[in-house]
């Protein structure tokens, strides 16, 4: 799948596919959502302006225009929108859920090259378990807030089990990969120049081949239950560190068990150089030729492409997890010269993330689906070059496939796992009503959200976690961020630069 720019008007006649079948009496269901504006983010971009949503278990059973579902339906529980928008539950493509409890802490002046030594390394010398679950606490709480129903996780959590028991705490779907997977740390390379090297060495993380190779698919006992909430895929974490044994090993893995192979790739000039130079040639013209860039493989960032790469990614029809927010952070300028936009205006498909903590500092998709198609108009000097649709279809269906799981979730229709995010419009930003999808990208964003469905369960419900005390897991989560600060020997402080000179202009 990829961009397109045609409005879809509310269609006289619903497609085959939303034909609800139905005897009498009315079908019992779980959960009904009524007088709702339907986003499906089907194939066909589907909308209903008066629309309802029928959830039976974990699947979507019933979609279609409220008079018709509601007649054949009874529910256990009825919601009414009140003529809120409805959409698919956003799939978080890139991200590092376990940094959470230092975000805000790298301060602004500091060089990306410094980042690892100063911050990250203390922070894997340290990290336990449970530190790490109260971080996969916070990150899971925040996306649930923001609209995010599932998330790609990078392979970052030292303590993968910590990060399932949050996820399945808050009830978010997550996809986790092995403990950092790399075979030559000391070829890591981010920033605008060349790392030391061996200064990304991880000493709790596998560090060769053989260690590697040791637990690399070990997560993916996870998807023995077919509806398991959290599950596994295999992530590497690239960026220089992995030997071509290790990523045809990888792609192997990842192929025999239908998952995707996810790894950082091009996001900085000097991880993108570094490989080129020890490939010889292009990195996605290399990785191709051997196999390990197909349909079913996710490149986090590519923020660096050039034209030969860019036609390899679309005949491959490998995804991009592109994170705009995490370039401007660090002012790689992505958003100004990367391929994104482009190449999903040619078919190519995009998913979002919103990379870490201090990488863009917060998980919010709509955040980062503003910035893509508002950066890329920029970009391009031309307005009609991506639409407020796109955004949100990367950041459903674009990421639904991305994470490898396009025929399960990431539109509204019947038969999909029933991921919902509904929005009030009693917010300023969603009035007047005149075009919904303009207003939830460019205007309310996360702020009109209401509830979250995940599963078929009501995770948010009406603004509050009803099976949660987030209060007290958030004074909790203080706390714990500052013992784990103690335990790295690091003191977040403020930083301050004379302005003045702009005061008395």
């Amino acid at each position: 799948m990829g961009g397109g720019n045609a409005a879809h008007a509310i269609p006289h006649r619903l497609p085959e596919r939303y034909a609800v079948s139905g005897a009498t009496p009315p079908t019992p269901v779980d959960l009904l959502i009524r007088h709702a504006y339907l986003i499906t983010m089907d194939d066909a971009g589907t909308q209903i302006a008066d629309g309802a949503v029928a959830v039976t278990g974990r699947r979507i059973s019933h979609v279609g225009p409220d008079a018709e579902v509601t007649g054949r339906v009874t529910a256990t529980r009825t919601i009414d929108a009140k003529g809120g928008p409805i959409h698919p539950g956003m799939v978080e493509t890139h991200l590092h859920a376990s940094y959470q409890t230092f975000r805000s802490v790298v301060p602004d002046l500091i060089r990306e090259v410094d980042t690892f030594p100063t911050v990250e390394q203390k922070f894997y010398d340290v990290v336990t378990s449970e530190d790490e679950e109260l971080a996969g606490l916070l990150a899971s709480m925040e996306m649930v807030r923001n609209g995010t129903t599932c998330f790609l996780e990078a392979g970052t959590f030292l303590f993968p089990d910590a990060g399932a028991a949050a996820a399945s705490t808050v009830g978010i779907r997550a996809l986790l990969g092995d403990v950092c997977i790399n075979d030559q740390p000391g070829g890591f390379a981010q920033g605008k120049e060349a790392r030391a090297q061996g200064s990304g060495f991880i000493t709790r993380a596998p560090y060769d081949l053989d260690s590697a190779l040791a637990i690399l698919g070990t997560q993916l006992a996870r998807n023995a239950d077919p509806d398991a909430l959290v599950r596994g895929h295999i992530a590497v974490m690239g960026l220089g560190t992995a030997s071509q044994a290790l990523l045809l090993e990888a792609k192997r893995l990842a192929r025999d068990a239908g998952v995707v192979l996810n790894m950082h790739h091009a996001y900085s000039v000097a991880d993108t150089d570094a490989d080129r130079a020890r490939y010889g040639k292009d990195p996605v013209l290399h990785l191709a030729e051997i196999g390990v860039i197909d349909r079913s493989t996710t490149l986090g960032h590519a923020n660096h492409l050039t034209d030969a790469e860019t036609e390899v990614l679309l005949e491959t029809g490998a995804s991009l997890a592109w994170a705009p927010a995490a370039s401007m952070m660090w002012g790689h300028g992505g958003t100004l010269h990367g391929r994104h936009a482009e190449l999903w205006r040619r078919g190519a498909n995009i998913g979002l993330g919103s990379d870490s903590a201090n990488w863009s500092n917060d998980f919010d998709l709509f955040r980062q689906a503003n910035l893509a198609v508002l950066t890329a108009r920029d970009a391009h000097e031309d307005r009609t070059y991506l639409l407020a649709e796109d955004g949100l279809r990367m950041a459903t269906r674009g990421g639904a496939r991305a994470a490898g799981m396009e025929d399960t979730i990431g539109s509204i229709e019947v038969g999909r796992k029933a991921d919902l995010v509904l929005h009030t419009l009693d917010r300023p930003e969603m009035r007047p009503t005149s075009d919904m999808v303009r207003n939830l990208v460019f205007s309310s964003r996360a702020k009109s959200i209401r509830s979250v469905v995940i599963d078929g369960r009501v995770v948010l419900d009406d603004g509050v976690f009803p099976h949660l005390d987030e209060p007290a897991l958030l004074a909790r989560i203080d706390e714990g961020a500052h013992a784990l600060w103690d335990r790295m020997g690091y003191t977040p402080f403020s930083e301050r630069v004379d302005r003045r000179a702009h005061d008395r202009a």
